[in-house]
């Protein structure tokens, strides 16, 4: 447990060293400035479950209570929205093509003016968000779900696996990873996903890397595996505690958060508890 908050934590995103926010449960965000971390006022006991945005005054977060929340640089604020499943994940390509995603399967994408649904084809649970403007967006989900937009509707890609998804990030529309439950992670090469070994049956609930050369998946009681060519390996933590986002700089800045309030800090060498 950290200094900063007691809650649990499960996201992250930031613009540079300087300009990092973490979500968490009971309405928690904080924001670090480079020198130290402070709570944000968000207005309601919220569940952060992902957060994205285009500058530090145009942030996005989804919440469980099925609300997609913006920050101008000034407050927190919900959006008009029409009611919504539990959010799930947001990832944006630009301030006027964002997309959030939820349970039961739904994807809303934003033009810059008002969010709206997109064709799914499903009603299965979508977890997660990742895209690129060369090759278009990817979800994740249950019942081991991938979605690829196509136009706009999205097509469900077939393959062989059940797990459920929690994680996704890619350095390019053919060097896309996705990580879940049962020690799942896959690699998207642009046509197909082909299953890598990870040697645990733990769950992954999140996978980040400031470069394909350097990927790291976290999840259950303080695992990190380290992307090591085509092999991962486990990689000291210094935690039991579930970890469910990563986020950061450069191979040298990296941070993890996890449950009941930890935040760990990569230097290029170790993991290091964040004390606040």
């Amino acid at each position: 447990m950290s200094a900063l908050t007691s809650s649990h934590l499960l996201s992250i995103y930031g613009f540079n060293e300087n300009d990092i926010f973490v979500g968490g449960a009971e309405g928690t965000m904080l924001h670090y400035d480079g020198k130290e971390w402070s709570s944000m006022e968000t207005g309601g006991r919220w569940t952060f479950k992902d957060i994205w945005g285009s500058a530090p005054d145009n942030v996005y977060a989804v919440v469980t209570d099925g609300r997609i929340l913006h920050y101008d640089g000034n407050v927190w604020t919900p959006e008009e929205t029409e009611k919504l499943p539990p959010m799930t994940g947001i990832f944006g390509l630009a301030p006027d093509e964002i997309y959030a995603c939820s349970r039961l399967g739904k994807i809303l994408r934003y033009d810059g003016s008002s969010w709206k649904f997109t064709q799914t084809g499903t009603d299965t649970d979508v977890t997660r968000l990742w895209g690129c403007k060369e090759g278009g967006m990817l979800a994740v989900g249950y019942d081991g779900l991938v979605l690829k937009q196509d136009g706009e509707r999205w097509k469900r890609m077939t393959f062989n696996s059940n797990a459920e998804f929690y994680g996704i990030y890619g350095f390019a529309p053919d060097n896309v990873y996705m990580v879940g439950s049962d020690g799942a992670i896959f690699k998207y090469n642009g046509v197909e996903c082909t299953e890598m070994p990870s040697q645990t049956m733990e769950f992954f609930l999140d996978v980040w890397g400031p470069s394909s050369e350097m990927v790291f998946a976290i999840g259950d009681e303080g695992m990190i595996l380290y992307l090591d060519g085509n092999e991962w390996t486990r990689i000291e933590s210094n935690t039991k505690e579930y970890l469910t986002g990563i986020w950061g700089t450069c191979d040298e800045d990296i941070y993890a958060v996890g449950d009941n309030g930890l935040i760990l800090h990569w230097d290029g060498e170790d993991w290091k508890v964040v004390e606040g």
